[in-house]
């Protein structure tokens, strides 16, 4: 799962250039999808192909920080309302792309638990949300079935600082690490193994680096492979911002307290996301060796060693590239994240295929995101049943938008998109009623 900030995201075009591209590195395109079980819905349309007046909420929402997990069968997408700071909501969705939640599940329904951006993954048996309050870290389960097992929230750990980045989440099977920046002084990277089971659930803290000069604003990420996790950040240490990583044993033994450098190269390394493959870890972050931010990424062995200190292009295209957000199909590794266009006029999610090896299949990638809005941004992706889901938000203007909803789609191991139009998550009324014009597509050249 990929760190969280507040950013900007893009689009896509031109499928047959990609699907081209992609068939010449050895993905094949699947064939058409087949008639589902289940009725594909769209809560952005009715049976009259207009927008659906309900469900509603009394006031405007800006949906923000989408994250995205899977159970094999079914995906759970978790997101804020920044214009309600306590308000933390869910919804799955199916297989087969249907909205199981319209009305969503209320995560945080008491108010004066301050909600953070959060973070989700699934343990086996149950989904797992994290976020930061002003002073505790605060857990939540939910049922595959939808039942939010705590209410009120659980605070897990004591925390100092204002609740600013998502903390990280991994888990393995009934077992996960969550990891967070902690500014007491002096910093440090802070962790703590989270086990169920049928009895409850089991905390065990522990320390991943100290002293760390841990930068807020680009966030924490972490994943699990071969009884490691591998937790990653940027950190000042060095003089500009660097990444760095450490591993940790299931049994919550720490093996790098002094950080692994990720990159060697010149320039800011920021917003970074990191996921398990068959080989060790894929990571990726924004870039600034080139002037504007590109996405460029690295493998760490389970050793802890880094084949590629120099790292390897994801995307070198026009605009800024930022916040990358990974997911691995046993296979490949798809790679998204969000460009702000040249003249700053729209922002759109691009993607890009990986073997766990760092063999890349296009150039710069491919476009992911529909066009429905000007802004879309906040992506987050995961692998389950069959395809990748990709959940994020969609506003109608790049700065200061009056609203943002949550979207999402499935997409086919080739990056091509299923749900088009995307699946509505979230609902505002300023969208869906009568209050605001439609928002027009933005025109691709």
């Amino acid at each position: 799962m990929n760190s969280r900030t507040q950013a900007s995201r893009w689009g896509w075009t031109c499928l047959l250039l990609g699907a081209l591209a992609l068939a010449a590195c050895g993905v094949a395109p699947e064939p058409p999808e087949e008639e589902a079980r289940e009725e594909s819905v769209s809560a952005m349309q009715d049976d009259g192909g207009g927008p659906s007046p309900a469900p509603t909420w009394s006031e405007p929402s800006f949906a923000s920080g989408s994250v995205v997990a899977s159970d094999g069968n079914q995906f759970l997408v978790v997101w804020r309302d920044v214009g309600r700071p306590g308000q933390l909501y869910a919804a799955r969705v199916s297989k087969h792309g249907r909205l199981l939640d319209p009305e969503a599940l209320r995560l945080n329904p008491a108010p004066e638990v301050e909600a953070g951006d959060p973070a989700v993954a699934f343990d086996g048996g149950q989904f797992l949300v994290v976020w930061q309050g002003q002073f505790s870290l605060f857990l939540v389960r939910v049922e595959r079935d939808g039942t939010v097992v705590d209410s009120p929230p659980l605070p897990i750990a004591d925390i100092f600082g204002s609740p600013a980045p998502a903390p990280a989440l991994a888990c393995a099977w009934r077992q996960c690490l969550v990891a967070w920046l902690d500014f007491a002084d002096p910093g440090s990277v802070r962790g703590a193994l989270l086990r169920t089971d049928d009895t409850g659930l089991g905390t065990q803290e522990l320390t991943i680096s100290s002293p760390a000069e841990a930068v807020s604003s680009f966030g924490i990420s972490a994943a699990w492979t071969n009884n490691h996790f591998l937790v990653v950040w940027s950190d000042a240490r060095f003089g500009g911002f660097k990444l760095l990583a450490s591993r940790v044993r299931s049994d919550g033994r720490v093996l790098d307290p002094d950080g692994i450098r990720v990159s060697d190269s010149p320039g800011d390394q920021t917003f970074m996301d990191v996921v398990g493959t068959k080989r060790g870890f894929l990571v990726a972050w924004s870039d600034s060796r080139n002037g504007p931010r590109d996405i460029f990424g690295t493998r760490v062995r389970l050793d802890g060693s880094v084949p590629d200190p120099d790292g390897f292009p994801l995307s070198i295209g026009p605009g800024d590239d930022i916040i990358p957000a990974l997911a691995y199909d046993g296979q490949w590794v798809l790679a998204t994240w969000s460009r702000l266009a040249p003249d700053r006029g729209s922002t759109t999610i691009r993607g890009n295929l990986v073997r766990p090896h760092g063999t890349v299949a296009t150039p710069d990638g491919f476009l992911l995101s529909g066009g429905e809005f000007v802004r879309e941004v906040d992506q987050d992706v995961v692998f389950g049943s069959g395809k990748y889901f990709m959940a994020y938000g969609g506003a109608p203007t790049v700065d200061e938008p009056p609203f943002q909803v949550i979207l999402g789609t499935r997409l086919r191991r080739d990056g091509t998109r299923v749900d088009d139009p995307a699946i509505r998550i979230s609902h505002s009324p300023s969208v869906e009623g009568t209050t605001v014009a439609p928002v027009e597509p933005v025109m691709r050249k």
